[in-house]
């Protein structure tokens, strides 16, 4: 089954209107948890959840099962019963028929914000309104950890932020001329959001080297592949550092 967390944030403007946000974490099977945000003009905080609900519904796999997770008792009656607040019935309508459409069977519950997705669909919300793009909150450095046996195919990846954890298994690619070490790195990096510090444990000396100079790897291809990924962490403003 699919799950989405969704919250949204509110502000009355000076001229009466009012100003919201939304945010979403959509989880997927055997995929990474994609984040998803967006601004609008509405009338209070009700009716900007909603529509992260409408949005999880979108994004959602079609023909698949999708749990939205919520923290607000008037969007679940909205969606689940048909009842809560009259100002929520038409876009609540708009829920079921993009359901029905895609032919997601869609269930909505509730989860308190302490939850750790929701804590990021929360801060994905904030920055929404503000006017900011968000990385969800995770701030600044994310602990990764890399584990790698002798004679196995793959790898596993674990990065800890502070309002998430993500496990990858990277598969070796045999036919590349990047060390299967760092080629691990690599998948490491790419788990990276903007302008965060990875604090990466368990990296390979060779992997470390390759990472710092890349010139020094044998093959011209595992040279230019390291330097872009390098390339690409540097014009996100990710920086790398090895512990232990």
């Amino acid at each position: 089954m699919n799950h989405a967390f969704v919250d949204a944030s509110w502000h009355e403007q000076p001229d009466g209107s009012g100003l919201g946000g939304w945010g979403l974490v959509l989880l997927t099977p055997g995929a990474l948890p994609a984040r998803f945000q967006g601004q609008l003009s509405v009338p209070d905080n009700n009716v900007a959840e909603l529509r992260a609900v409408l949005e999880a519904v979108r994004l959602a796999p079609e023909d698949e099962s999708l749990s939205v997770h919520t923290d607000n008792q008037a969007v679940i009656a909205a969606v689940a019963h048909g009842r809560g607040p009259t100002i929520l019935h038409e876009l609540a309508r708009e829920v079921m028929d993009e359901a029905e459409a895609r032919r997601v069977a869609l269930r909505v519950g509730y989860v308190p914000r302490t939850r750790r997705h929701m804590l990021v669909a929360h801060s994905l919300a904030n920055d929404a309104r503000r006017g900011a793009v968000s990385t969800g909150g995770y701030g600044d450095v994310a602990e990764v950890l890399i584990e790698q046996r002798a004679g196995q195919p793959e790898a596993r990846v674990s990065l800890r932020r502070r309002a998430e954890r993500v496990t990858a298994h990277v598969p070796f690619d045999p036919l590349s001329d990047v060390p299967p070490s760092v080629q691990a790195l690599l998948a490491a990096v790419s788990l990276a959001q903007p302008q965060e510090t990875l604090a990466v444990r368990r990296a390979s000396k060779i992997a470390q080297a390759l990472w710092l100079k890349p010139e020094r790897a044998l093959r011209n291809s595992a040279q230019l592949q390291i330097a872009l990924a390098r390339r690409h962490a540097d014009e996100h403003g990710v920086q790398v550092q090895f512990q232990g």
